[in-house]
């Protein structure tokens, strides 16, 4: 089996998406066989797959990555686990030793969400349908109650405006005319 771990220094580089060197390890015998450097430049996310599946790799350890990045992974087959910080030597150990990296080498702050294992299937989670149009014909939907729903609607105290938040508005508005011009001579 060979893995790829992006790496930075000696630890993992905690971004995909800006790393240039992979170290490349291959398993044999639950040991490693050998490892050698390899310089990242995949030129966008559709040859990433094609240049690691070059490499023979089967897995790719890394920190942070984009949703690009990780759908072309796991459409190559290749098994993605993303979100893993720490010496780039002590992971090995762990993954050689065939033990959960998670949560030992989990990035910092990382909840649920990061923890999500990609495999050679994407996750349904990836794959998103666009909703332009609310199923109802009066303006709601699954989760809508109705027109200005989800995001409130805040009011001016005095003059005209609409305000755009959850709290009520706090904005001058306008009487009658622009009071640009005063503002400008106080």
């Amino acid at each position: 089996m060979n893995i790829a771990l992006t790496v930075w220094e000696d630890r993992i580089s905690p971004v995909f998406d800006a790393a240039t060197t992979l170290l490349l390890v291959e398993i044999r015998n639950g040991g490693i066989a050998g490892r050698r450097f390899a310089p990242l430049h995949p030129a966008g996310a559709m040859r990433l797959g094609e240049m690691l599946k070059q490499m023979d790799v089967s897995v790719l350890i890394c920190g942070a990555i984009s949703e690009g990045y990780a759908n072309r992974l796991s459409f190559s087959g290749i098994e993605l686990i993303p979100f893993i910080s720490g010496k780039t030597e002590r992971i090995l150990e762990t993954f050689v030793k065939e033990e959960p990296l998670r949560p030992v080498f989990s990035m910092p702050g990382c909840g649920a969400h990061c923890r999500r294992r990609q495999t050679t299937m994407p996750s349904p989670n990836l794959i998103r349908k666009e909703v332009t149009t609310m199923p109802n014909k009066d303006g709601t939907g699954p989760t809508g109650q109705g027109r200005k729903t989800g995001q409130g609607e805040g009011r001016c105290k005095s003059g005209s405006g609409a305000g755009k938040g959850k709290n009520p508005g706090r904005g001058q508005g306008r009487k009658g005319g622009s009071d640009q011009g005063r503002q400008q001579s106080k």
